[in-house]
């Protein structure tokens, strides 16, 4: 002690050094469990994804690596040494932002690095926003690697186990022709991941439907005489979404007619406020939720019917020309 102050040893200076970076270790083991929370109950998954442990990724698979966020610009070398010279990034701000991840410094050191940086940012955790997005995302990505034949693409979304495995096997089903189902298997034999592999073959149907296939008027409806306003969430405008019903005041049901593309979609009535599914139409236990559930289907003996269910199916593929369709669509050689 000298005059009534401390002097600090060498390992309390360490240690007062390190508690900003402890801190920093503490926020963001309580955003990861926040985040891998989210991810179980919203894609019935029991992954887990820790963003204080640093990047991860799978060894390269067709010219694809599939990781984690990048989170600093030193990760934009790591990918450098493994040869890696397209990152392609499918996080939105919100998923920036939500991990502080500086976007702006990685995109530099990779400019600076000679690495090429995309951004084609997917809604997380909504496996209908992969689907509108999975033909646009595959277009900019094949552009990209044609572009630079001897690199290879990292393809990332914050835990590399949803949308980035999905843009990789989109990529090898309609690009490189290959098994959906038996590419996903080598993947995951080198990362166990959770892509919506049905999302993979809604898109594929879309693509050769143009757009979203044929669009099908679909009634959905509760009876509730003493409610006083009834909206729905879920369908094809997502759980953040509500759109309003109207009533029949002959009967006092709330109802709704709207046209969406062939698939099955979960939703919810709101009550007056009051979230329930309707008990007389269908419903699906979504880990612990009760949900309604549409499923939607074009009319049976149709040519979209047939090639929904050829697609559709476990290890469904697209016939030669419906491939060629489909590369004409995405801008690839056919």
């Amino acid at each position: 002690r000298l005059q009534g102050f401390f002097v600090a040893g060498p390992a309390l200076v360490s240690l007062v050094a390190r508690r900003p970076r402890i801190a920093a270790m503490a926020d963001d083991k309580a955003k990861s469990d926040a985040y891998t929370e989210e991810m179980k109950a919203k894609m019935g998954s029991s992954l887990t994804y820790r963003h204080e442990d640093g990047i991860n990724y799978a060894p390269p698979l067709h010219r694809i690596v599939v990781g984690s966020c990048l989170q600093r610009a030193e990760d934009v070398d790591t990918l450098k040494k493994e040869g890696v010279g397209i990152v392609f990034c499918l996080q939105q701000d919100s998923d920036l932002e939500h991990f502080s991840i500086d976007i702006a410094a990685i995109q530099k050191r990779a400019e600076e690095v000679g690495i090429s940086h995309v951004r084609n940012p997917i809604r997380d955790f909504d496996p209908l926003s992969l689907r509108r997005h999975l033909p646009e995302a595959v277009r900019r990505l094949a552009a990209e690697m044609a572009s630079r034949p001897d690199d290879i693409a990292y393809i990332h979304c914050t835990a590399g186990l949803g949308r980035a495995p999905g843009v990789a096997l989109a990529y090898w089903f309609w690009v490189q022709g290959m098994c959906l189902d038996g590419v996903y298997a080598e993947l995951f034999k080198i990362r166990r991941c959770h892509p919506q592999l049905g999302m993979i073959r809604a898109a594929t149907c879309d693509i050769l439907e143009g757009g979203e296939g044929s669009l099908i008027p679909t009634r959905l409806s509760i009876k509730r005489p003493d409610a006083k306003a009834v909206q729905i969430a879920g369908l094809d405008i997502g759980w953040h979404n509500k759109v309003s019903l109207e009533k029949d005041a002959s009967t006092g049901e709330f109802f709704i007619v709207r046209s969406l593309p062939p698939g099955k979609y979960q939703y919810k009535f709101i009550v007056d406020d009051a979230w329930m599914p309707n008990m007389d139409l269908p419903t699906v236990d979504d880990n612990g939720n009760i949900n309604n559930v549409a499923d939607v289907v074009p009319e049976p003996g149709s040519p979209e019917a047939e090639r929904r269910d050829r697609l559709m199916a476990e290890k469904g593929r697209p016939t030669d020309e419906e491939l060629r369709q489909i590369r004409v669509h995405l801008g690839v050689p056919a």
